[in-house]
């Protein structure tokens, strides 16, 4: 049985965290803290309920990428991040720090990118790789040895699964949101091409160049003229929807290794925070679902760690 490798999307737990939580909640000094325990909550049960092996932590930047090169509207449409969120993602960091786990992010490159990076590389290795993320987007990177877990609604998926559900491989994933576009980051798609619609045709041709070619044989008008029309369009959205994993990351399977150990930095820390639940369910459990990693390591030009607030400098505060 491989060992479990999970990599959790930073960025789309942050917001789940801050959504989920409702009511206001404050640490001891004032500042907003909902979604700083409800990801502490959501990191707790992934490592008591999965007990991973491994684990990373995945976050955004705030530099531009090759998409918003290609694409200047690419995510144009998203709100800007409440402030009481904004403020509460260094206090997050902090809680990731605290259970020594590595947080990876790379400037120039989505969080994204960069799990499909770990990916490439752990696929080298005799380990099950779970990405623990709510995000579409992922599913291209299923396979015999990939799995997603959606801890929004407590699911895990694999390539059979997409299947079974959507009667599409791994492969034709990008395919299917080229035609249907992707609301939220703004892919454009093809005008009239909904989801329903993109699975059908890619199900029957394949690819979105075997539909591009086929556009004579597609029923309704205009569809096909939508197809001819936007075309170019399309193949933009497939580029910008396809996960770059040519990213020369570095991975320590050592600094990535959990271990159940008493963790005196986050019992402070919770007492900092002013989460009491927290701090007395580490007792009553002896700590025994706790984990922390062996020692960090940094590579130039990669962000696996730095001094304590590597983060607020680089990562991505949404502003």
């Amino acid at each position: 049985m491989p060992e479990r490798f999970f990599i959790l999307d930073g960025h789309s737990h942050c917001y789940q965290a801050y959504y989920a939580i409702t009511a206001k909640l404050t640490t001891p000094d004032g500042k907003p803290a909902n979604a700083v325990y409800g990801f502490t909550r959501m990191l707790q049960k992934l490592l008591r309920e999965h007990h991973p092996e491994y684990v990373v932590v995945v976050f955004d930047t705030k530099y531009a990428t090759h998409r918003h090169n290609s694409y200047a509207e690419y995510k144009a449409n998203r709100k800007p991040t409440p402030a009481e969120l904004q403020a509460q993602i260094p206090l997050i960091y902090k809680v990731v720090r605290a259970y020594n786990i590595p947080i990876y992010a790379a400037r120039g490159y989505e969080a994204d990118d960069i799990i499909s990076a770990l990916v490439k590389k752990l696929s080298e290795k005799n380990v099950e790789i779970i990405i623990a993320t709510s995000d579409k987007d992922m599913e291209q990177l299923l396979s015999p040895q990939v799995k997603i877990f959606n801890a929004k609604k407590g699911v895990m998926i694999d390539q059979e699964t997409l299947y079974r559900e959507k009667g599409i491989r791994p492969e034709q994933v990008v395919d299917v949101l080229s035609l249907s576009g992707d609301s939220s980051d703004n892919v454009p798609g093809v005008p009239g091409i909904g989801n329903k619609t993109a699975l059908e045709l890619i199900q029957k041709w394949g690819s979105l160049e075997s539909v591009l070619s086929s556009i004579d044989q597609i029923s309704g008008k205009k569809r096909q003229e939508n197809l001819r029309l936007f075309s170019d369009q399309a193949r933009l959205s497939q580029k910008l929807i396809k996960l770059y994993s040519e990213i020369p990351i570095p991975i320590d399977m050592n600094a990535c290794k959990l271990d159940t150990t008493e963790n005196a930095k986050l019992k402070k820390l919770f007492r900092e925070f002013g989460f009491n639940t927290l701090l007395a369910d580490m007792v009553a459990t002896a700590n025994n679902y706790l984990f922390r990693t062996n020692a960090f390591f940094s590579i130039k030009g990669f962000l696996v760690d730095h001094h304590p607030f590597f983060c607020i400098e680089y990562l991505y505060l949404w502003t």
